[in-house]
């Protein structure tokens, strides 16, 4: 009996799953995946944290750090198609902790 190729949702569920395992071993390319993924979640949240644009690409940029700590948190059996769901407070955690500016870089506000 040979395997049947997944295709739709199930592909992408098993892709993503490879990608969250490789990332947990370093692989960089498997880690850019994943973000890539979740970039409209990213883009989203963002823009509801901040209006300019280099603020956003800055929520972006600590939004890709708490995908980087869900990452390593993520248990390898659970499955991938719930990795979007538990990335969240992670994702939220990282944007909402993000400090922007000179004086809260010297006086922590």
């Amino acid at each position: 009996m040979t395997e049947v190729p997944l295709s739709g949702p199930a592909a992408k569920t098993k892709a993503l799953e490879k990608d969250i395992n490789a990332a947990r071993r370093g692989d960089w390319e498997a880690k850019h995946r994943v973000e890539r993924n979740l970039m409209p979640v990213l883009t989203t949240m963002a823009k509801k944290r901040a209006s300019d644009v280099s603020s956003i690409n800055d929520m972006i940029e600590h939004g890709k750090a708490g995908i980087a700590t869900a990452i390593k948190k993520f248990k390898p059996g659970t499955s991938a198609d719930r990795f979007q769901i538990f990335a969240l407070p992670f994702i939220e955690a990282e944007m909402d902790g993000k400090k922007s500016g000179f004086f809260s870089r010297l006086f922590g506000r």
